[in-house]
């Protein structure tokens, strides 16, 4: 994974939750854009940022050859299926 790759998914508009699969096999969810940061070699992810203030209850700091893959999450998306006549 690269730090443009990130990049690019943490400014997507409007921006959509993702969650960052480790080649340990461990997960990472980035809710909100502001949650993560791009560093030279590395993301720092803050863990359950507050949306109303400047704290969060911990940060990950994962380097970037160790990011298997991002995934997109489905948050606030109506699930596909069959709808309603009208």
């Amino acid at each position: 994974m690269t730090e443009k790759e990130l990049e690019d998914q943490l400014h997507t508009d409007p921006f959509v939750a993702f969650r960052i699969h480790l080649v340990s096999g461990k997960t990472v969810d980035v809710l909100a854009p502001h949650a993560a940061w791009t560093l030279n070699q590395s993301l720092l992810v803050f863990r359950n940022p507050s949306s109303d203030t400047t704290r969060a209850e911990g940060y990950d700091v994962i380097a970037y050859p160790n990011i298997e893959r991002l995934e997109q999450l489905p948050i606030g998306k109506r699930p596909a299926g069959k709808r309603k006549p009208a």
